[in-house]
């Protein structure tokens, strides 16, 4: 993204592990940034670890109650890009051993926070003249994991979701990406993987965040990404923007999809 073309920007979960270091990029930047969170005293130290503290500011907002996010969004008069990164890993346990209101709490947070406060900026983005939404999905979001029932089901619902938002929304770009296995305090939740050999690279991710917020990536819409993919090759950025089903949600069949080379 070009320095000199600053954006308007709204992050929720902007005082969690990956949240926080976005926030930092994007406002050392330059940037405006606008946090929804519900942890003012997380707020107040992460803006002291800002370049330019003066560039972000805090609402507090609960992304799981649709009431405090219709009456947050209507103070938004206008959003050049939205990065929805709040999410719960919890309840981590097999599902029978699972309470279910546990579960419906996670997903209420990982899921409906994603879409509600899509459906209430939608509006706001539309008056962008290039608004771009950045979903996060995770382990779970493309294969099943075993013990994370909550989150998985949130991170695969949320690509197909992101899927049907670009279709429907042509005049903006929205994308959901996988961040890596990131070293957070999220991963003190994690009661069933072991630790990774190698943790995901922050730096990596946040550059690949940049890419997808800024014009290089303009005509990439409704793909689920990994930050380890080729962007940054033409190769790989042609595909995207022409092959319908790269990158998407889809059965492997004998029919349309197959992992067999003919």
């Amino acid at each position: 993204m070009k320095k000199n073309i600053l954006k308007k920007i709204l992050i929720t979960g902007g005082t969690g592990g990956i949240g926080r270091e976005i926030v930092k990029s994007f406002a050392a930047d330059g940037h405006e940034i606008t946090v929804w969170a519900t942890n003012l005293e997380k707020f107040n130290a992460l803006k002291k670890e800002c370049l330019k503290p003066e560039k972000i500011q805090f609402q507090k907002v609960d992304v799981s109650d649709e009431k405090q996010i219709e009456a947050a969004a209507k103070k938004i008069d206008s959003l050049d890009i939205l990065i929805n990164a709040a999410a719960v890993l919890w309840p981590v346990k097999p599902f029978l051993e699972t309470n279910i209101e546990e579960l419906k709490k996670s997903i209420e947070i990982s899921m409906w926070g994603t879409i509600y406060v899509c459906y209430h900026l939608l509006p706001a983005l539309k008056k962008s003249d290039s608004g771009k939404i950045i979903n996060f999905s995770g382990g779970g979001g493309a294969n099943g994991r075993k013990d994370h029932m909550a989150y998985s089901l949130a991170k695969t619902a949320l690509v197909r979701f992101t899927e049907n938002l670009a279709i429907e929304n042509t005049d903006i770009y929205a994308n959901i990406i996988a961040p890596g296995a990131q070293k957070t305090a999220m991963w003190k939740d994690e009661k069933s993987d072991p630790e990774p050999e190698k943790w995901g690279n922050m730096e990596e991710l946040l550059d690949f965040i940049k890419f997808l917020a800024g014009e290089k990536s303009n005509g990439i819409s409704g793909r689920f990404l990994n930050y380890r993919d080729d962007w940054s090759k033409k190769e790989f950025l042609e595909k995207i923007k022409n092959d319908p089903d790269f990158l998407t949600l889809r059965r492997i069949d004998d029919f349309q999809f197959t992992k067999i080379n003919k």
